[in-house]
């Protein structure tokens, strides 16, 4: 039997020629689409980290805005046995006052006039307001403007507490300082019949509100803020909480009102039933001479 000798056909120029293209296009394709979904995962990579920095900023503004209304009501809080003290000084005559030793007086009067200066932590506003990434980040106008808004009523509520405050210093340190201007025989009762003393006594309750007014309406504006952003209330003050307990674990800041000498407390303040007590003593004569 004769052998076939079957060869297999050769490729021309043009076949081989379709196949290297049609190689080389896949090849293109395949790397085209690979690039395409690197890009856009990086893309979605990096608009889910700005975002989440967006929402990052945004907490730790409104929790910053937060805590400076709960500094105003725990100084408003703290300063309710002072408010007690100097109504009850001023509702009495000083003549029944006058009965009380001086060093027992002076002490009453100087808690009665006690104020402290006022000071927020800036950082957020700071890291907020002059940051140009942070702005452009944000892109939500309404939200930047409003809390702009809120970080300068801080700022002026601030100042106009310890312009008083630095008033309140003033006044008492003229009177210690200047005793031959004022009325009386000794340095207690030359605060209490001077009308700036008595005036910043009586400013003490009006103050108190003012506080608790301020602090109501910065949390009624960081409200505002967390509608703008799409942010609930309770996010911010899980939050905040958050923070506090971290903050905790260093131990809590001195109090420098634990470290007056002869405190007198606050639950006696509130009534003053003892100070009630202890003038009708002195009127009956059962207690020492003036000093």
């Amino acid at each position: 039997m004769t052998k076939l000798n079957i060869r297999p056909p050769r490729l021309t120029n043009v076949e081989i020629k379709g196949s290297f293209w049609k190689q080389l296009g896949m090849l293109v394709l395949g790397t085209t689409i690979s690039l395409a979904f690197t890009l856009v995962a990086a893309k979605l990579t990096e608009e889910h980290q700005r975002a989440k920095d967006r929402r990052l900023s945004a907490m730790m503004v409104m929790s910053n805005i937060e805590n400076f209304a709960r500094t105003l009501d725990a100084r408003a809080e703290r300063m309710a046995p002072t408010d007690s003290l100097a109504t009850w000084l001023l509702s009495k005559p000083i003549e029944e006052l006058e009965m009380m030793p001086e060093k027992e007086l002076l002490d009453l009067v100087n808690k009665a006039t006690t104020a402290a200066y006022l000071a927020h932590d800036k950082s957020a506003e700071n890291i907020f307001s002059n940051n140009i990434e942070t702005w452009k980040n944000m892109g939500n106008v309404q939200f930047i403007d409003l809390v702009g808004g809120c970080f300068s009523a801080m700022n002026s509520v601030e100042e106009q507490w310890n312009d008083w405050v630095k008033g309140v210093i003033e006044t008492l340190h003229d009177v210690k300082s200047h005793p031959e201007n004022y009325e009386g025989s000794r340095e207690s009762i030359k605060c209490l019949q001077a009308q700036s003393v008595r005036k910043i006594m009586s400013d003490i309750h009006t103050r108190r509100g003012w506080l608790g007014y301020v602090a109501a309406t910065i949390r009624y504006y960081n409200l505002k803020n967390m509608k703008a952003i799409g942010i609930s209330e309770q996010e911010v003050m899980d939050y905040t909480a958050a923070r506090e307990q971290k903050d905790d674990k260093a131990g809590a800041a001195p109090d420098a009102f634990q470290y007056y000498t002869d405190p007198i407390s606050p639950e006696n303040l509130t009534s003053l039933q003892y100070l009630d007590v202890r003038l009708e003593e002195l009127k009956n004569g059962e207690s020492g001479e003036q000093k």
